[in-house]
């Protein structure tokens, strides 16, 4: 039997406005086989509002006193820097920007659980800052989830009550049906080094003994198990985007993982890249939307959740379970 899936979009940098997602949901969409796509629901996270407004006074009061140009290129590096510095954890709840982005990825999530079906499969398709937002989120409410009672008493009052909240909240809520994950310009690595790349470890990976993973999750049934996949996209002129694998040994043992290089800038702009340097960059951080190869793979990983119940031989999809990372759609 097929299955519905939940697909959720957390966005990065050059996203003006909620909606970001519409390209890139319609040609999945249209990759996806007929008898299946009313099977799959699409939701976006924007979270933009957080910070792109403390960006934009200050540009403005730059371009007050003209002294510099407000351009393109200028923006990702607002974007891209000031994105990460804002997305920083802190002791408090209150006033934090890392805690109210959470916030709206639980939002999304607690919409698409009213829809009654607990037991549904999740699949995030992050973009940029996005990938780490999507892999923080599921480390720590994978850590808060797995709290005793004398440990969730000690915490803030707030953590205290969203780690009672997850523990009555459904499997789908609380992260158990993580199926999927797509990251496209991915920029976890630079939030590395603070401790060292060998003292991170992948979400695969579980904290302490007696602690399960964060992905997949635990409450999968070992067909969704076996096609669950984390493609990394990312291109060799993207400045902001980068492969997981050589992060240590724990990322490049993940069998679950695929870095997967993409000309997101377009082939023309690659093969001039040594000459518009600036230009190739800029396209290879935005291009993934649209790129044929990412839209292929990510249709390819979600038809096979979808049709994770069906008999080997009757899915399209069923090389997935091999440990292939990709699909043709």
């Amino acid at each position: 039997m097929v299955q519905p899936v939940a697909v959720v979009f957390v966005h990065g940098i050059n996203t003006p406005s909620a909606g970001y997602e519409s390209d890139m949901r319609a040609a999945i969409e249209a990759r996806l086989p007929a008898h299946i796509k009313d099977l799959v629901t699409f939701k976006a996270v924007y979270w933009a509002q957080r910070v792109r407004d403390r960006q934009q006074d200050y540009l403005d009061a730059v371009a007050k006193d003209r002294l510099f140009a407000d351009t393109v290129h200028r923006r990702l590096v607002i974007q891209g820097l000031g994105d990460a510095a804002a997305y920083q954890k802190t002791r408090s709840f209150r006033n934090s920007a890392y805690y109210q982005i959470q916030a709206d990825v639980r939002a999304v999530l607690e919409d698409l659980d009213r829809d009654n079906l607990p037991n549904r499969p999740l699949i995030f398709i992050g973009h940029s800052l996005g990938c780490h937002i999507i892999s923080s989120f599921a480390w720590d409410l994978n850590t808060i989830k797995q709290w005793n009672e004398g440990r969730i008493a000690k915490e803030d009052e707030e953590v205290a009550k969203f780690a009672a909240y997850l523990k009555d909240g459904s499997p789908f809520r609380r992260l158990d049906t993580l199926a999927g994950l797509v990251m496209m310009g991915c920029n976890m690595p630079l939030f590395t080094f603070t401790f060292g790349h060998k003292a991170v470890f992948p979400i695969t990976r579980s904290r302490g003994e007696g602690e399960t993973p964060a992905f997949p999750g635990k409450a999968l049934d070992d067909k969704t198990l076996s096609v669950a996949r984390w493609l990394n996209y990312y291109s060799r002129n993207d400045l902001l985007g980068f492969p997981l694998k050589p992060l240590n040994d724990a990322y490049a043992c993940e069998p679950l993982l695929s870095d997967i290089e993409v000309a997101s800038e377009g082939l023309l702009r690659r093969l001039a890249s040594n000459i518009f340097a600036p230009i190739a960059a800029y396209r290879a951080h935005v291009g993934y939307w649209t790129h044929r190869k990412v839209l292929r793979g990510a249709a390819g990983l979600i038809a096979a959740i979808v049709n994770a119940g069906e008999p080997p031989a009757k899915s399209r999809f069923a090389f997935l379970r091999g440990g292939k990372s990709g699909a043709k759609a």
